[in-house]
């Protein structure tokens, strides 16, 4: 008989994931990964031994870095964490393009990120100051008088 241990769901657009850890009778651990279809369809189910999960996991390991180090690829997926700290770091006064290269991703999702939590963009570019458009209006100035 089999009892599961923990469950831990994922999901995605078109499917659902549910990942158990369950335990036999005569104590050997195994994880059991269910694939239900969002639009009602069919569901799937796989079982791995645990004496298989700790290959099968150095494999993912290696797939998905091969996936990730792809230059084409970009991921369009946040955290909740990561965009917590996109908006404490904007709202600390970092300019949009700096986050983007932070946090390796694009400006627009940068600004969709920020907008979506009620923030207004505003460029971040310090204003010039006044002595040194009033050293600008002088030698300007200057250099027509000379003429």
């Amino acid at each position: 008989m089999k009892k599961i241990i923990e469950t831990i769901p994922l999901e995605d657009p078109d499917n659902t994931y549910i990942i158990d850890l369950l335990t036999y009778d005569d104590e050997l651990f195994a994880v059991e990964i269910i694939q239900s279809s969002t639009t009602g369809g069919k569901q799937r189910s796989i079982k791995v031994r645990s004496s298989l999960l700790s290959e099968m996991i150095k494999v993912l390991e290696n797939y998905h870095a091969k996936v990730f180090n792809k230059a084409t690829y970009s991921t369009k997926h946040l955290s909740d964490l990561e965009k917590q700290k996109i908006q404490d770091n904007y709202l600390k006064g970092v300019g949009i393009n700096n986050l983007a290269l932070q946090f390796d991703q694009s400006t627009e999702l940068i600004e969709m990120v920020l907008r979506n939590r009620g923030i207004a963009i505003v460029d971040n570019a310090s204003p010039k100051s006044f002595y040194t458009w009033r050293k600008y209006y002088r030698t300007r100035r200057r250099n027509k008088r000379k003429r």
